[in-house]
């Protein structure tokens, strides 16, 4: 029985670090949406930033200084799509990861439940070894007793 724990142990053990593996990839992905977040936010800053020195502007502007100033906002709405794009991949790869992970998750809780009872059984067995071992001190004790005395 403790060969089969042993077995058990390891196969935990295993699943254990994949678990932990997976846990390490969700970290990582979670990071990474961070960045894109914040990269976003960077974007839309310097997109108002380009729309009110564009509005903002008194001088007076030949057409193709104007072309550039719409085309650096048109570049930033740009950027922003790719990065929401990106943000929306990112998202989606995390949700793929906590189902992998809440699937770990449960096969490490399985296996642990399933070593507990294994545990279990084997402590059970044990103590009725044990039970029989003393019953058998007393009852040898006791046809001793019951010889020695005559009965």
């Amino acid at each position: 029985m403790n060969e089969r724990i042993s077995r058990f142990n390891r196969i935990l053990k295993i699943r254990e670090d994949s678990r932990k593996n997976e846990q390490a990839i969700l970290a990582l992905e979670r990071n990474e949406e961070m960045q894109v977040l914040r990269r976003l936010s960077e974007l839309e800053g310097e997109k108002t930033q380009a729309i009110q020195d564009f509005g903002n502007n008194t001088r007076v502007m030949s057409s193709t200084e104007l072309w550039f100033q719409r085309q650096f906002i048109d570049a930033i709405d740009s950027d922003i799509l790719r990065g929401k794009d990106s943000l929306q991949n990112v998202r989606n790869r995390i949700s793929k990861t906590e189902e992998r992970l809440v699937e770990r998750h449960k096969d490490v809780r399985i296996m642990e439940t399933y070593i507990d009872h294994m545990k279990e059984a084997s402590f059970q067995e044990q103590l009725g070894i044990e039970q029989n071992e003393l019953d058998d001190v007393a009852t040898t004790r006791f046809s001793r007793v019951k010889s020695n005395r005559g009965f």
